[in-house]
């Protein structure tokens, strides 16, 4: 396989992984039979790699000669290390996309309380979930965002101040906002997250300030690397008034249906009582149904309203 060829496939991985990895929205033949390509390419560049050291071996008597191949062994290594980094993305987005996964994501965190005793039963189940929390909760309870990090679970900016009236005014509002939700928890953890939840959902910023704000928000947050996640499944627990744990195990099995890929919303404040009641069943349903549990990540599967 000539060096322009190889190039070439490089960059259409590359182009495929940017484009799967930001609308992952579910795995076809075409790209099984891309990515058994892509091994093939990467075998055969690796053959060629050594036929070059062995050449340079035996040639070593021609400097220029020598030269000449030390330049091409160079360029052969880079090629694979960019050609095996790319099939290594599109092969974990695909692996997501291949059987039935959950999302647990918890809203309004972190909490006094809540946190730490919805932590400890996502140990137990050795489940990963996504904490979507608010700038102004974590300036109160520094050590929960803390337990959240350390425990290995996603963390995901839910803005800082949860007021729809102030972040979906006007873009600059809503960056100033968002900037001091991303500084707030780089402070305490050292990490800027990587997703985004709109408060009440990305409709709700379409109804206070239509459709062009949000493209334009969602636009900015892609340049930024970041993604933005609504979900799927909706428990129910911030339903007005007050939600049984009944009630939210129930919205939680009912919603699931034959989905492949289920983004949950719950919430991890102190008043959601029920929701950590509910908790252990739901991972237990979904695990019986056969379900994994996965954390969002701005290159792989978001449930977005707009």
């Amino acid at each position: 396989m000539s060096r322009k060829t190889a190039k070439l496939l490089i960059l259409l991985i590359m182009l495929m992984s940017f484009l799967t990895g930001f609308k992952a929205i579910q795995i076809n033949t075409d790209q099984k039979f891309q990515i058994a390509t892509y091994k093939s390419t990467i075998a055969d560049l690796n053959k060629g790699a050594i036929e070059l050291e062995q050449y340079k071996k035996e040639r070593i008597d021609n400097k220029a000669e020598l030269d000449e191949k030390k330049m091409m062994i160079q360029e052969l290594n880079q090629d694979i290390l960019e050609l095996t980094t790319a099939y290594e993305i599109v092969k974990s987005q695909n692996k997501a996309l291949s059987d039935k996964v959950v999302y647990l994501t918890f809203d309004d965190g972190p909490s006094s309380k809540s946190t730490a005793k919805i932590i400890e039963i996502l140990k137990t189940y050795d489940v990963k979930a996504t904490f979507f929390v608010q700038g102004r909760n974590v300036a109160k309870n520094s050590e929960a965002l803390k337990l959240i990090y350390e425990a290995g679970h996603a963390i995901g900016n839910h803005s800082y101040s949860h007021n729809y009236t102030l972040i979906y005014s006007d873009e600059d509002s809503f960056w100033e906002d968002f900037e001091k939700c991303q500084n707030a928890i780089f402070d305490v953890v050292g990490i800027y997250p990587e997703i985004y939840r709109f408060p009440g959902g990305s409709t709700a910023a379409v109804d206070l300030n239509g459709e062009s704000f949000v493209k334009l928000i969602n636009t900015a947050l892609l340049e930024k690397g970041m993604q933005h996640c609504d979900w799927n499944i909706d428990s129910g627990d911030a339903a007005t008034g007050y939600a049984s744990a009944g009630t939210i195990k129930s919205n939680a099995y009912s919603q699931i249906g034959k989905k492949k890929n289920a983004v949950v919303l719950m919430h991890d404040t102190d008043a959601k009582a029920s929701t950590i009641e509910a908790l252990p069943e739901v991972i237990e349903h979904y695990l019986a149904m056969g379900y994994r549990f996965e954390v969002l990540k701005p290159n792989g599967y978001v449930a977005q309203f707009k």
